[in-house]
């Protein structure tokens, strides 16, 4: 959330989609991913926008490469 250290969980729903159920929610936000086997994390600040809706793509220029 918008000026927050706070981080929130996401569930999975399927494929590249995600879900946070919590509102009201107030952009910019930032997404923070961690692989589960290196724990190797990738933080994208404030890549969804103050004015953010739901159901709305996002894009980063940040790339995550994962550990084999």
């Amino acid at each position: 959330m918008a000026n927050s250290v706070e981080w929130l969980d996401m569930k999975h729903v399927w494929g590249a989609t995600w879900c946070l159920v919590r509102g009201p929610l107030v952009g910019p936000f930032s997404v923070r991913l961690t692989t589960l086997s290196a724990k190797k994390t990738l933080t994208a600040r404030d890549v969804i926008p103050r004015n953010w809706a739901p159901k709305a793509t996002y894009t980063s220029r940040l790339n995550f490469e994962p550990s084999l």
